[in-house]
């Protein structure tokens, strides 16, 4: 992931395409993954925001007093906010694993 630092934060740039964002649809989504990392190397609980520009949503996550954005073509607030969190993940090397969601199965 590329950062450059601007006034509204520290700017995020990381090959996110549709795709991997499906691939978390089964399984425990980027935000999620992020904030258990977070509780559980004493950070304080994330905030999660978006700007919207022309029906075009940019992320924006908060940890400590340290704001990352993440823009791209976001069509709604959801989407962004997981980017951001994705982003973020990559950034930092926290492993975002693919667990499934739901109960467990026999196998």
């Amino acid at each position: 992931a590329v950062v450059s630092t601007q006034s509204t934060g520290i700017l995020l740039k990381e090959e996110l395409t549709p795709t991997i964002l499906q691939t978390f649809r089964s399984t425990i989504a980027p935000r999620q993954i992020l904030n258990q990392w977070l509780i559980a190397n004493g950070f304080s609980n994330p905030t999660f925001s978006t700007v919207e520009n022309n029906k075009i949503f940019t992320g924006v996550l908060t940890i400590d007093n340290d704001t990352y954005v993440m823009e791209g073509d976001f069509k709604n607030k959801r989407t962004a906010t997981q980017a951001v969190a994705y982003a973020y993940c990559m950034r930092n090397h926290i492993e975002l694993r693919h667990y499934k969601t739901g109960p467990k199965t026999n196998r």
